[in-house]
């Protein structure tokens, strides 16, 4: 990963193409508000920091190859796009004029699409992405107080899909988290108003009922690669 502050030296021939953008991106971090779009198109799953313990709601993208099954020479292929995804070659950084920095080796930046720099100065359209940064950055934290919340009911259980490729054997998707149902309904009725009154479970069912789209997934993983999935399972453990 090559990231630096935008730079006119380092930056001033290259240009994005939002096409492109989260093309290597499996799996990208969802905010609080994309989760009834993004369920859409992809399973909506929880994952583990390693360091810090704590779930971030993420999107499934793909499945063995580290790739996003959405992305096709023509662009994006799925109804929403996460707003990580499009913005993956961004970050954000105090020090730049243009309060961005830049990931080079991101597939969306090269020779194509609309110029990082007008003469010697930035893009004013990046303006546009430093706000769009910080917005998704804090819309992350508030689906992490979500993700919390459902730790602290112990309803959160790990997830394992299991892919039967065609004269390949088994593939194994693991490091995923989805709500345990059992104890989900085991929750009284205090727990239950309170949830609900937190707005916490309509996503719960939400990002449930998104599990259904590892079979698009599966599809999309067909039309272009092989071995080809014949079959997939979902285990709660």
């Amino acid at each position: 990963m090559r990231v630096r502050p935008l730079d006119l030296a380092a930056h001033g021939d290259l240009r994005f193409d939002a096409r492109k953008a989260g093309a290597l991106r499996r799996i990208v971090p969802l905010g609080m508000a994309e989760i009834v779009y993004a369920a859409a198109d992809m399973p909506i799953c929880l994952a583990k920091d390693e360091q810090t313990g704590k779930f971030d709601l993420v999107g499934l993208m793909g499945l063995v190859e580290p790739v996003s099954l959405f992305a096709f020479p023509e662009g994006f292929q799925a109804t929403y796009m996460p707003r990580a995804a499009r913005l993956s070659g961004f970050r954000l950084d105090g020090q730049s004029v243009s309060g961005l920095a830049i990931d080079r080796d991101d597939p969306a930046f090269g020779e194509s699409g609309e110029a990082l720099f007008e003469g010697q100065r930035p893009a004013p359209w990046l303006s546009n992405i430093a706000l769009e940064l910080k917005n998704l950055i804090a819309d992350i934290e508030r689906a992490r107080e979500l993700a919390a919340a459902y730790a602290d009911r112990a309803v959160l259980r790990p997830l394992r899909i299991r892919l039967e490729r065609r004269g390949a054997g088994e593939h194994e998707v693991e490091g995923l988290y989805t709500f345990d149902q059992d104890a989900l309904g085991a929750l009284d009725d205090k727990a239950v108003l309170a949830m609900h009154r937190a707005d916490q479970l309509a996503p719960a069912a939400v990002m449930s009922a998104s599990l259904a789209q590892v079979e698009r997934l599966r599809q999309l993983h067909n039309a272009r690669f092989t071995p080809v999935i014949e079959s997939f399972a979902l285990q709660v453990r």
